[in-house]
């Protein structure tokens, strides 16, 4: 895990249990000139009559840069799995 700015890597801690949020869909929003806001939502069936409905579970905003690098590691992934 690198930050930008910094060569060494910090120390991942995490004051407060963060759950862990099972998402189905995403979406890419350009918000502003360097900021992408990524938004993830989960599918829900209809239930008892109800239309079809997704859900927003999470909004992320990041630097541009920081998008990238995401991007880049999810292809990294990809490749190794084939």
């Amino acid at each position: 895990m690198n930050t930008d700015g910094h060569d060494a890597e910090p120390i991942l801690t995490e004051p407060e249990p963060l759950p862990s949020l099972f998402v189905t869909g995403y979406a890419v929003q350009v918000v502003e000139e360097s900021i992408v806001r990524l938004l993830f939502w989960t599918e829900l069936p209809p239930i008892a009559g109800q239309e079809h409905q997704v859900r927003l579970q999470a909004r992320l905003a990041m630097p541009e840069k920081t998008f990238r690098r995401l991007v880049s590691e999810g292809r990294k992934i990809g490749r190794n799995k084939n």
